[in-house]
């Protein structure tokens, strides 16, 4: 190879390589947020009410939980203890689409009955939750 096309060679490899490594860092950054986007949780959880149990340990909550756009509204019941908070997480006692007018019935400390759920889709709907007997009617 001649001498001046080796040099030429030589100063392109160069170029090319600072060019690659500036474009290298700014899309390592671009994927980085994107992935950190992701691991963030979108959803938010928004209260309508609750109802503590006969004794005051317990509470069931009705809430909407939103997780943006790319998700319907919905109706979610959770039963924890009275000194807890809502968990940052779907309910875990019913789930249903849409909106519903919920009406939330402690029929004794191990019974909790859930009324109005009318003819919506039902996605959770548990018997059990934290000791506690859930019945259902529309």
């Amino acid at each position: 190879m001649h001498p001046v096309a080796a040099l030429l060679w030589v100063g392109l490899t160069q170029a090319l390589g600072r060019v690659r490594t500036s474009l290298l860092l700014p899309a390592v950054l671009v994927i980085l947020t994107a992935l950190a986007g992701c691991s963030s949780n979108p959803c938010v959880n928004e209260i309508s009410q609750t109802a503590t149990s006969p004794s005051g340990t317990l509470k069931a909550i009705v809430f909407h939980r939103n997780c943006g756009a790319t998700t319907g509204f919905n109706t979610q019941v959770s039963i924890i203890s009275v000194s807890g908070s809502l968990p940052d997480s779907a309910g875990n006692a019913l789930i249903i689409d849409g909106s519903a007018p919920l009406q939330l019935q402690w029929r004794s400390e191990s019974a909790l009955h859930l009324a109005g759920l009318g003819s919506a889709d039902i996605f959770k709907q548990e018997d059990s939750v934290a000791g506690v007997s859930v019945s259902y009617g529309n």
